[in-house]
């Protein structure tokens, strides 16, 4: 449904949410500066956010939960020192013949990829118990149906910054790729050298000897991220917690309240550092999967590069299947804005949509950024003066046009 339908001058009003979204999220850098998850900066920037969506919504609280936040990205470190580790065994079984170092190389290979595939693919919890405790939060508001409650739709963004992507900022776009495949590469050396020592002892000498051309890579993954240096994170993902923000704040003001659909603003902690706030969420709210009220949830991440709009089907690196009814809901609220939008997976990374789904959630995320990855992202290029006005007004626009689409009509077949 276009939105103009129940406002006429709506255009206008969203042009004005757009203002308002930039003000604020400068507001926000600017009081609190980043946003490590469970630290001072991010549980003041919630504070911050709650209360001013209580002068939109029925109700507004924010849940703390309790979280490890360095637990995710130390994966990339820890599989560092594992490679390490296995090119050392790896040399030793070859040039000492101690066949018995293949058991440790094949052991310390093993746990690399474990946490790799464990942390990053998969977003487990698994190094969560080896790091310290912290406490984050979810804020999250409701503007309750007019009548009894049967549908009911969240919007929402993130409001925690990342650590600093050090190749990322010193090398430009490629600089990931660059680092992580040159480690990819040492650890098929690794593997090659240590199937080799079985089968062709000189082969095997030659390829432990080629292993150390890769020692450079696993020593580059200790700076990969700047733990020191968290980003401003004023599109990612500011820029989404604002799209949601505007959506409650346009309801209040244009005095809307739908017959049978709750809407619900959500901004989580903690994405960056696993999705543990959204996961921490719907485990406390079962009933958004379990009463007879259905739910929708479309996500809203980094809102900036108008060439890059997409709409995920695959999220979590492609593991996780979102919801096609919800992607198709925000693909048809896109073309009510005139905007041809694709579906498509998120290549690397995930977005808090994954976390819902998985929770049982029809959910599906709207991302604007250049997946190469952009420059800004996850750097201290994620400026204020970086944010894309623009696009932020479509999309708020698109929220809303998914929003009142879904209170009137429920989910498209797909």
């Amino acid at each position: 449904m276009d939105i103009k339908k129940l406002v006429p001058d709506a255009d206008g009003k969203i042009k004005d949410l757009a203002k308002f979204s930039v003000e604020t999220i400068a507001h926000l850098v600017n009081t609190y500066g980043p946003r490590p998850c469970g630290e001072e900066g991010e549980t003041k920037a919630q504070l911050d956010l709650l209360e001013t969506l209580k002068g939109f919504a029925d109700d507004a609280k924010r849940e703390e939960y309790k979280v490890h936040p360095e637990a995710f990205m130390a994966f990339v470190p820890l599989a560092g020192t594992c490679l390490i580790g296995a090119t050392a065994s790896s040399l030793g079984s070859a040039f000492l013949g101690k066949k018995g170092l293949n058991a440790i190389t094949a052991g310390l290979v093993g746990s690399a990829l474990s946490m790799v595939v464990g942390e990053f693919v998969f977003y487990k919890e698994m190094l969560d118990p080896f790091f310290k405790e912290k406490t984050s939060g979810n804020v999250w508001a409701i503007r309750k149906a007019s009548g009894e409650t049967k549908k009911r739709i969240i919007v929402s963004g993130h409001t925690d910054s990342a650590p600093e992507w050090v190749y990322t900022y010193k090398l430009g776009s490629k600089g990931v790729v660059i680092v992580a495949g040159y480690a990819v590469a040492g650890l098929v050396a690794t593997i090659g050298a240590t199937i080799a020592s079985l089968v062709k002892p000189d082969l095997a000498k030659k390829l432990a000897l080629a292993e150390l051309a890769f020692l450079p890579a696993y020593g580059l993954l200790y700076k990969f991220t700047d733990n020191k240096n968290y980003v401003p994170g004023a599109s990612d993902d500011l820029s989404g917690s604002l799209v949601a923000t505007s959506v409650m704040k346009f309801l209040k003001d244009n005095d809307i309240r739908f017959e049978d659909t709750d809407v619900i603003t959500l901004l989580t902690g903690g994405e960056e550092a696993g999705l543990r706030g959204a996961k921490a969420f719907f485990k406390a709210h079962p009933e958004f999967v379990n009463d007879d009220v259905d739910t929708a949830y479309i996500g809203f991440d980094t809102v900036r590069d108008m060439d890059f709009m997409e709409i995920y089907t695959g999220d979590m690196s492609g593991v996780v299947k979102n919801d096609k009814q919800v992607a198709q809901l925000l693909v048809n609220a896109a073309k009510d804005c005139g905007l041809d939008v694709p579906t498509g997976s998120i290549p690397l990374g995930s977005t808090d949509a994954a976390a819902a789904s998985q929770a049982g959630v029809k959910a599906s995320c709207f991302v604007a950024m250049d997946p190469a990855p952009a420059r800004y992202y996850h750097t201290r290029l994620d400026t204020v003066d970086n944010l894309c006005e623009d696009t932020i007004e479509k999309g708020i626009n698109i929220a809303l046009n998914a929003v009142a689409t879904y209170a009137d009509k429920g989910l498209p077949t797909v």
